[in-house]
């Protein structure tokens, strides 16, 4: 059997049943008759914003941290109880009812703390079992005759804080609350692509173009050129020219015309994030203004 401190336990980190992480243990609800803890408060979601209550049922604590034996879903979905800081034994059924801890075997093997038998245990147990800081205990007790997995409804009692850490002598108290952290991570969101894809168009274009063509050209002949031509014989004859045309000739040919590239920028903007926190309120049981 391996003994832990609830110490390491509430500075361990969370992991479900698959392995997969959760966040840190938040607080440790302990269990007063037996000093035992019973259940966890554990930090999951984005930052660790979000958080469950978690039974102590078939569990592991090593150098590793705390392995749970329930899914993240199931304990992310898990009923939202100990708003007042403590677990009424109705809070314990629903979580015990969530979970199905009636199908799930206790851990035997590890334990918190050194337990001594008799009359110190149960002094030990009414003034509450020592927890992390700011963690408050779950006042019920185990039937330990049914193999630790029925409670008797007749010694449960409402869960209240029970930390002697933040409790002094001098009648100083220590307040707590929750302060929220945010931090930013870069993530790739999509890609932006260029693609070239091939279409056809038709381009028209106007060219000059020249052609030759026939006509008659008649110029008499005076009579120095007539005696110069001397007597012609009548007879058949003819004469030809050569006429000519300009012919458009198309050819193709591919040449750059433009680079295309792909640029970013960065835009600022503002999101809004919130989230519920707890603090701890001072109560007393006498008049401020008065001295007792």
């Amino acid at each position: 059997m391996t003994t832990h401190s609830i110490e390491e336990l509430a500075a361990a980190t969370a992991f479900d049943s698959n392995g997969d992480k959760l966040g840190d243990v938040k607080q440790v609800f302990t269990n007063d008759a037996t000093g035992q803890p019973d259940f966890i408060e554990v930090a999951h979601g984005l930052f660790g914003l979000g958080s469950s209550l978690v039974p102590l049922r078939g569990h592991r604590l090593d150098d590793e941290g705390l392995h749970l034996a329930f899914a993240k879903d199931r304990i992310k979905d898990a009923p939202d109880l100990a708003e007042a800081g403590h677990l009424t034994p109705e809070d314990q059924d629903a979580l015990y009812r969530h979970y199905g801890v009636d199908q799930l075997k206790d851990d035997d093997t590890t334990r918190y703390g050194k337990q001594e038998a008799g009359e110190g245990q149960r002094r030990e147990a009414a003034a509450g079992a020592p927890v992390a800081a700011g963690a408050p205990a779950a006042r019920h007790t185990e039937d330990h005759e049914a193999a630790g997995r029925h409670r008797a409804e007749e010694t449960k009692r409402d869960a209240r804080p029970q930390d002697k850490k933040d409790i002094a002598d001098d009648g100083e108290i220590i307040r707590s609350e929750e302060q929220l952290n945010v931090a930013k991570e870069r993530v790739a969101t999509g890609q932006a692509q260029l693609r070239k894809n091939v279409v056809t168009e038709t381009e028209t274009v106007e060219v000059p173009v020249e052609r030759e063509e026939v006509r008659l050209v008649r110029t008499p002949i005076n009579e120095d050129e007539a005696k110069k031509l001397g007597n012609q014989d009548i007879s058949e004859g003819e004469a030809s020219v050569t006429l000519h045309e300009d012919r458009v000739n198309v050819s193709k040919e591919s040449v750059p015309v433009e680079k295309i590239s792909l640029g970013k920028e960065t835009v600022k903007d503002t999101k809004t994030v919130s989230e519920d926190l707890k603090k701890e309120q001072i109560e007393t049981n006498f008049d401020e203004g008065k001295r007792k």
